[in-house]
């Protein structure tokens, strides 16, 4: 609305004076700006709407023992064949579990013609899927062919909490940066059930598609170009089957491990001062970092903490997520405790258990753990290092370091380092070079 004012009172302007006509006294010298042509300016919400939005579908995952609803989602129409996209989450029930579900579409005012559709091609590691209908379509979207500038306004649509077809109005802010999974910043609104729903330009072009949310008009897209790459894969796929899906994320999952790996092991991994002692510290520009000390004058003793975290992960299931880069330190000290009192409190703190990363039994066996005593640079260290396997994805596991410096009577860190969805032989060179960070300064 403030822009067609604008507009509407720069068009009211009248034209400068010829130069042998006298300028009024409050003309000024600035040249006047012409208003911008009405092509340039964004539709109405409403018209877009209303062309678009046959092209846009809700997704119903069916149980097929109840015949019922099991979650809902949204997608959209990219070709003729009957092709759409959604996020990787949306299906993640039918590649698992491909004899207890199904999955269909129903569009805008056409309850009962639901379609069934099958799932053609995934990429975990981006949460997308392409799924394809039997039949052709008539409408569809184009994807665009790069990102737009920053400040653009964009149009995200899909099925909020089931409440029918939606478009929300917003602003494209560009890839987050420093992260470890592409994904850019959309300010507006995305809820539940607009996962997988594509976000337009006003020309109707998709350069994005919903995926997460953080609420307060912090929303979250796939990048266009990781859109355009899987459906160009998928158009040219054969029919895929549920186990041949399973086997394709156990390889993306696989490459993206190798990915984190090899950037993590050619970086140097810079040391963060903590008390006494060097630990690692912002290992990658990924890894956000966080430190504290809390202030509690009742105790005898003080500690100060320090973590990293790539605050990210990926979707594998409801009760399993993978993909994670996370340590913490404590520095435990005291001057009031003796010797003895520091080393009994400083062996209750030592947490030797695994994390709870998130999976379920059927997604992971249980940790097989050793604990010894090593030298780390002269310095004694207690350390624990536990391996979990995934059980759909052989080759994958989680590790968890946990590890206390011996070296002082008053005086400790104690270090926790965890990786989920790694080979071991990665896990275990990953789990090396951080371990081999500590150091004493005194």
């Amino acid at each position: 609305m403030v822009t067609l004012l604008l507009l509407a009172a720069l068009a009211q302007v009248p034209d400068l004076p010829d130069e042998e006509e006298e300028a009024p006294p409050d003309a000024g010298t600035a040249d006047v700006v012409p208003p911008l042509p009405v092509a340039t300016l964004p539709p109405a919400t409403h018209e877009l709407f209303e062309r678009i939005k046959g092209r846009v579908a809700q997704v119903r995952i069916i149980e097929r023992r109840s015949g019922t609803r099991s979650s809902i989602g949204s997608a959209f129409f990219v070709s003729a064949e009957g092709h759409a996209i959604t996020n990787y989450h949306v299906i993640s029930s039918i590649v698992h579990h491909p004899e207890d579900y199904s999955a269909e579409l129903v569009r805008e005012g056409k309850e009962q013609e639901a379609v069934s559709v099958r799932v053609v091609d995934v990429d975990v590691v981006h949460d997308l899927a392409v799924i394809q209908q039997d039949g052709p379509v008539k409408d569809w979207f184009e994807l665009a062919a790069k990102e737009p500038p920053q400040g653009t306004r964009l149009y995200a649509m899909g099925n909020p909490h089931d409440l029918g077809t939606t478009i929300v109005e917003g602003t494209y802010n560009g890839l987050i940066q420093d992260a470890l999974y592409d994904k850019v910043h959309f300010s507006g609104a995305i809820n539940p059930g607009m996962s997988g729903g594509p976000a337009v330009t006003g020309e109707g072009r998709v350069v994005g598609v919903n995926v997460a949310t953080m609420g307060n008009q912090l929303g979250f897209l796939v990048p266009v170009t990781h859109a355009r790459v899987l459906l160009e894969r998928a158009r040219q796929a054969k029919e895929g089957s549920p186990p041949a899906l399973l086997a394709l994320v156990g390889a993306q999952l696989l490459d993206n491990q190798k990915r984190i790996t090899e950037r993590l092991l050619a970086a140097p991994l810079p040391t963060q001062r903590l008390g006494d002692y060097q630990v690692p510290g912002r290992w990658l520009p990924f890894l956000k970092c966080w430190g504290d000390t809390p202030h509690e004058p009742e105790n005898p003793y003080t500690i100060t903490s320090h973590q990293c975290s790539s605050e990210e992960d990926l979707y594998l299931s409801s009760d399993h997520r993978t993909g994670v880069v996370a340590y913490d330190h404590a520095y435990v000290s005291s001057d009031q405790l003796g010797a003895l009192r520091f080393s009994s409190l400083y062996a209750a703190t030592f947490g030797n258990e695994p994390s709870g990363l998130d999976a379920a039994k059927e997604d992971v066996t249980n940790f097989r753990c050793r604990e010894e005593f090593v030298k780390v640079g002269g310095m004694p260290v207690r350390a624990a290092l536990c391996l979990r396997a995934y059980k759909k994805f052989p080759g994958l596991y989680d590790l968890s370091l946990r590890a206390a410096t011996l070296n002082a009577n008053t005086s400790g860190v104690q270090t926790a380092l965890d990786l989920a969805g790694f080979s071991a032989d990665n896990a275990r060179a990953i789990a090396r070079r951080y371990l081999e960070a500590l150091a004493w300064t005194k």
